[in-house]
């Protein structure tokens, strides 16, 4: 749960009690007036039982199933299904390709390859904020990206830059 998500929960755990206590409340008073009026007529366990069918569901909503389904139902509809070890496979994806990418001086040979290694630097800053929760929606965005840096850092094209960044080192 983020930051946010702890908040709104807080505020409806808030209007959980309010309604709890105007509950006990109001049928405590209603209780008292029918005791006083009327004690042969039973009639505040009506309201009472209306009003506790209301708090129920409240009591559930709250308490219950609550948005964990919400949260599991979002990531089945949109695909964002990946589990934590996805997220700490993809994290480790990312390290290994800044590694190769900050082996070498790239901006030398080609600059686009400053603008790949800052692309992965983002990502791996996506994949954090993912594990903490925050920007779930991005989740198959930073897969893509990641997929697609992967792909260019194992083809032929990046070979023939590592070959470059070798023959720079020897000549220096």
């Amino acid at each position: 749960m983020n930051e946010e998500q702890a908040r709104k929960h807080i505020e409806e755990l808030k209007g959980y009690y309010a309604h709890l206590a105007a509950f006990v409340g109001v049928n405590l008073f209603l209780f008292m007036i029918n005791m006083v009026t009327s004690p042969s007529a039973i009639w505040f366990i009506y309201p009472l039982f209306g009003w506790g069918i209301g708090l129920i569901i409240h009591t559930v909503t709250v308490y219950g199933s609550g948005h964990d389904w919400e949260q599991r139902k979002l990531q089945e509809l949109t695909g964002l299904n990946d589990t934590r070890e996805e997220l700490e496979r993809l994290s480790e994806r990312t390290d290994s390709l800044i590694t190769i990418l900050s082996s070498v001086d790239w901006e030398k040979i080609d600059p686009e390859l400053v603008q790949t290694q800052k692309n992965l630097k983002k990502a791996q800053a996506d994949i954090e904020a993912l594990k903490k929760g925050e920007s779930a929606e991005n989740q198959a965005k930073v897969k893509e990206e990641i997929e697609k840096l992967e792909a260019f850092v194992t083809s032929s094209k990046f070979d023939y830059y590592e070959m470059a960044a070798d023959e720079g080192k020897n000549n220096h």
